[in-house]
């Protein structure tokens, strides 16, 4: 059985990140079907 190729998609906002902290279970895993979320924080000070 083949998988059908899915476009890729875009996270919503910025404050909108409550589905991206849901965690694959392994059934998911195993049908490649999760993706790895990577965090980007921004470590300024304000006189940056």
């Amino acid at each position: 059985m083949r998988k059908k190729k899915q476009a890729p998609t875009v996270a919503p906002g910025m404050n909108t990140h409550d589905a991206l902290e849901k965690r694959a279970t392994n059934k998911d895993i195993r049908a490649d079907d999760s993706t790895t979320v990577t965090r980007l924080y921004l470590d300024r000070t304000p006189n940056d």
